[in-house]
């Protein structure tokens, strides 16, 4: 089972580009049964993107107990050895709360197990310099170890917005790879392949 932790500020539209991913890695699994499964974790029990998810046909499992980087590592753990054991998913997509510590969650899954684990951050290309004056400490511990940057929403910024964006990004992390979108529309399932080999060090 490979994981794919999809990491990423409020709002900067981690369920809409987690439902194309998904549906990306489905086309071309050869699997059957359930080749990809959602890890959701929601600090609230609303659930709204869970809903959002298990309306379009996908198998979604939920942690509602806290953020899972930190108050909940136990439970993650535990969920992800359910999810393989029960399921055996060739992919298990892991949508943290926009709170979330990517480089923790993963962390947690690598002294857990022998997965092969990678990560996905978004940025928000309109909200980004908002953002990071706002919270310096959370975007550094968001894209650090991320593998693949998606700088989103570049439907709302102009072309020199959006190198502004893209570089003031690669500051924080020079070894990853950036690619700007805009996830309202349909993504080239070539990109979803090179984001997939980047994070699992195929790329």
């Amino acid at each position: 089972m490979k994981i794919i932790i999809l990491g990423g500020f409020l709002g900067a539209g981690k369920t809409t580009v987690l439902l194309q991913y998904a549906r990306s890695l489905i086309s071309h699994s050869t699997q059957n049964g359930n080749p990809v499964v959602i890890l959701e974790n929601e600090i609230s029990e609303a659930g709204v993107d869970n809903q959002l998810l298990s309306r379009n046909h996908f198998l979604v499992k939920n942690i509602f107990s806290g953020c899972i980087c930190c108050t909940s590592s136990a439970q993650l753990e535990q969920s992800v050895r359910e999810i393989e054991r029960n399921y055996s998913p060739e992919y298990l997509l892991i949508e943290s709360t926009g709170m979330a510590y990517p480089d923790s969650v993963r962390r947690t899954l690598r002294d857990a197990g022998s997965w092969d684990t990678g990560i996905v951050a978004l940025v928000d290309c309109k909200r980004w310099h908002k953002v990071k004056c706002a919270m310096p400490d959370f975007v550094t511990s968001q894209l650090k170890d991320a593998s693949v940057i998606l700088a989103n929403k570049i439907d709302k910024v102009n072309e020199n917005e959006q190198r502004e964006v893209i570089a003031d990004v690669s500051r924080y992390n020079s070894s990853a790879r950036i690619f700007p979108i805009s996830a309202i529309k349909k993504q080239p399932d070539e990109l979803w392949t090179k984001i997939t080999s980047l994070c699992l060090g195929k790329g």
